[in-house]
């Protein structure tokens, strides 16, 4: 009896054909049936039988084929899965939920955004990563025309993260056939090249290659122009490229004071704004602070269509420091950093790990240079965001890494409702926000007393007067009384 309910269900497109057949046949049934009982007919009567006899006869072959049509999509779309225990049903369900899932953009690069992006998938096929495109990948650039020097980043991970077969894809678009070899080009860089002398374009690339593995939602590069990243350490040195500035930060150990692009007139791909502007929730990070979150904000244009955008920021803050980059950063820093290129008060949201990270954790995955990023609410105390803590770490391939599905499913509810109570959420108060409120209301009670003061010290002078006026008068009528009797004293003798 469950399995005939479930089928019931909304969100199949099977239903509605169902009813449709059950109104064509039982329509049908009833004209037939009144036709035997009907011994005189008009023209009138007759034509109107047979009008509803051809429509309940149509009505139950286009319901027939289209209900077999969208089950036979479903499954032929599902048969790479390759998985036995998945039933029709459920298939029938799932894709058009996907379809209808809350559209989120994730802004970053790195191992960090792929990563996110295959706990998404599960939820909505809305999604939309941009990528961070300055990363000096040689073994593209040599391969790519003297016009197109812009590299891939992390667009071949994101491919990989949005298919259904992502860890087969991974290993083929990983796969190099001379492995000892640094200047080995991989397949799927190889690929993207290809593409590239194809379509004519970086981004028509990425795009044709989104639909050649039939990747659950869109990847598009920040920009096509040619992005190079700078940063200025605090001894005054300055680093170009993004591989240069993670090596050179590394081996001085100096802390990076501000990055900036070489060429500041960089305009972000169309796409890219369009899909900011639509989003319902906009998550930034994780990854590497300097190298791969925040250079995406050097692009005016994109942090102005972010702080223009109504949707919910998120950012999600990394477990464990980069070595070099961000050592002993704390989340308060992590906030402020990004806010500097962004904008001050943007995000709504900070998710941060509050599991527990041993030492024997950070030995046995090779960790010892970098520390666990802590958490110091007192330092949020003015800002108006709500923490997330949650135990989000998860050991894979030798890293301490977020767990996607925790996150996933975190950001899905951040999307589905305005209540964020049920989640647990540290809220910081607007402080600074009530406090310009009681300033602003303490200032008006001082005008308001200080003009009640002057009024009362206006009235009280005027009162003064008045008493001063008539002690003044009623001295003056005694003086003039005694001026009389002495007058009339001097008359009489």
């Amino acid at each position: 009896m469950r399995e005939i309910l479930e089928w019931l269900k909304p969100g199949a497109r099977v239903k509605r054909y169902i009813f449709l057949q059950i109104l064509s046949i039982s329509v049908f049934i009833y004209c037939i049936i009144s036709l035997q009982k009907i011994y005189d007919l008009n023209k009138i009567t007759l034509i109107a039988y047979i009008l509803l006899i051809t429509l309940s006869a149509f009505g139950v072959i286009f319901s027939f084929i289209f209900a077999q049509k969208n089950i036979l999509y479903i499954s032929l779309k599902n048969l790479s899965k390759k998985n036995k225990s998945i039933k029709l049903r459920k298939l029938l369900y799932t894709d058009p939920k996907l379809k209808k899932g809350a559209k989120i953009v994730v802004i970053g690069g790195g191992s960090g955004l792929p990563n996110l992006l295959k706990g998404l998938k599960d939820y909505t096929s809305n999604i939309t990563a941009i990528v961070n495109v300055s990363d000096d990948d040689l073994s593209l650039s040599s391969v790519m025309t003297g016009v197109e020097k812009l590299t891939p980043g992390d667009i071949r991970k994101c491919i990989s993260a949005l298919s259904i077969e992502e860890t087969d894809l991974d290993k083929l678009l990983k796969y190099k056939e001379d492995e000892n070899n640094p200047n080995a080009i991989s397949v799927g860089n190889s690929i993207i090249s290809s593409l590239i002398k194809i379509t004519g374009s970086f981004a028509e690339a990425v795009k044709k290659a989104s639909d050649i593995f039939d990747i659950k939602g869109n990847i598009y590069p920040v920009t096509t122009d040619n992005l190079i990243l700078c940063a200025g350490l605090e001894n005054g040195e300055v680093v170009v490229g993004k591989s240069n500035i993670a090596e050179r930060v590394k081996e001085m150990k100096l802390p990076i004071k501000q990055i900036f692009l070489k060429e500041g007139s960089i305009s972000p791909l169309p796409e890219v704004i369009d899909a900011i502007k639509n989003a319902n929730v906009i998550v930034i990070g994780p990854g590497e602070l300097y190298t791969s979150v925040a250079p995406n904000f050097l692009i005016p244009d994109i942090a102005k269509a972010v702080i223009k955008s109504k949707a919910k920021k998120v950012y999600i803050s990394n477990i464990m420091n980069q070595p070099g980059q961000s050592d002993g950063f704390t989340l308060a820093r992590y906030i402020n950093e990004i806010e500097r290129y962004i904008g001050k008060h943007v995000l709504d949201y900070a998710i941060v790990n509050n599991g527990k990270i041993t030492d024997e954790l950070i030995k046995d995955f090779n960790q010892e240079d970098s520390s666990p990023v802590k958490i110091d609410l007192q330092n949020i105390q003015n800002r108006a965001i709500c923490v997330i803590k949650e135990d989000l770490t998860l050991a894979s391939s030798g890293l301490i890494i977020h767990d996607s599905k925790r996150l996933a499913e975190i950001i899905i509810r951040l999307t589905k409702s305005r209540r964020i109570g049920d989640l647990n959420i540290v809220k910081i108060k607007k402080k600074h926000m009530l406090k310009e409120k009681k300033l602003i209301f303490l200032n008006k009670l001082k005008g308001k007393s200080k003009n009640k003061k002057k009024v009362d010290t206006n009235s009280n002078k005027t009162k003064d007067k008045k008493i001063n006026n008539k002690k003044k008068d009623k001295i003056n009528k005694k003086t003039e009384q005694t001026l009389k009797k002495i007058k009339s004293k001097i008359l009489k003798g």
